[in-house]
């Protein structure tokens, strides 16, 4: 009984640590951008440097699997009227065109990559949120429509 009573201080103060120590997202809540007003995604196919050891298609292919989760996402939520690849078809006057576009900075014939991606105002060109993501491409591709859906919804 000893033991128990010295020890659930020192939990509750390990607990208290974590908390205050926790890492947090690369955006503060009152730097969240909220996406509520953009009717159209726009996927531009990710850029793959050089010195990445890529297939040329690689960053189309990643692009293509973004454009598929954002309209899951999309189809189940209501996020957006289109989701589209950059330039595949004209968007209606008027609607605003969020834009998703990154860099490939790693990549894996094993289906990993590690990417860069922006999320941009189309119309102002001002980049609306910045991040990294690794992992298996479908879910790096499920991770980008989930921050999308978050910011949308204004859950962040």
């Amino acid at each position: 009984m000893k033991n128990l009573k010295i020890n659930i201080p020192i939990i509750v103060l390990i607990a208290i640590v974590a908390i205050i120590l926790a890492p947090t997202g690369g955006v503060t809540q009152a730097e969240n951008p909220l996406l509520k007003d953009y009717q159209v995604a726009e996927v531009r196919p990710f850029e793959v440097p050089l010195n990445v050891p890529a297939p040329d298609s690689a960053g189309r292919d990643l692009a293509y699997e973004i454009i598929y989760q954002i309209m899951r996402y999309s189809d189940k939520f209501n996020l957006f009227e289109m989701v589209i690849m950059e330039g595949a078809q004209k968007v209606p006057a008027g609607k605003k065109i969020l834009l998703v576009k990154g860099t490939i900075t790693a990549y894996s014939d094993k289906g990993t990559c590690a990417v860069n991606f922006e999320f941009v105002d189309k119309a102002s060109n001002k980049v609306l949120h910045e991040a990294e993501a690794k992992g298996f491409t479908f879910r790096v591709a499920n991770y980008i429509a989930r921050v999308i859906y978050s910011y949308k919804v204004g859950e962040k």
